[in-house]
């Protein structure tokens, strides 16, 4: 999975896993634990990322997903077995990559449910603000760098 530890990574980490899904994960080093706390495997994302997932998964993985986006994707199908499902979230289009987009389903949306209630599916905050410092919290947003979503509180 590429960004393993973002918003979308971090929440698709979670369903694989609780589905019994193996998952290895690139994220930058300071995420390593992170992704760990999540039950997956890290990889630092960057040059180099998809050998060193093969190093975990001599034969390749069975599926790649993609949260980044920017021409990962190119680099990460090495790392894929043949016949590997490949979707992204990000690069729409690639070619031999499938879209991913979200749609209403009920059974989906349950499941999710129960995850949560069962304490199963967290969402990481990086950051909280009170309202009235709401332009803070957009300029931290701007700036980018805060593991975690950033929460107003009102």
């Amino acid at each position: 999975m590429l960004g393993a530890s973002g918003g979308v990574g971090s929440l698709a980490v979670q369903i694989a896993r609780s589905r019994g899904a193996r998952v290895i994960g690139t994220v930058s080093p300071r995420d390593h634990d992170y992704l760990r706390t999540l039950g997956a495997e890290p990889v630092t994302y960057g040059h180099g990322a998809a050998g060193h997932v093969r190093e975990l998964a001599p034969d390749g993985v069975d599926a790649v997903l993609d949260t980044v986006g920017g021409g990962v994707l190119a680099a990460a199908v090495h790392a894929a077995a043949p016949g590997a499902r490949v979707a992204s979230i990000a690069d729409i289009g690639a070619p031999g990559v499938a879209p991913v987009f979200c749609r209403m389903d009920r059974a989906d949306l349950t499941a999710l449910v129960e995850l949560a209630e069962a304490g199963e599916l967290h969402v990481r905050i990086g950051a909280t603000y009170p309202l009235e410092r709401a332009a803070d919290a957009q300029r931290a947003l701007a700036a980018g760098g805060t593991p975690g979503k950033i929460v107003i509180t009102g």
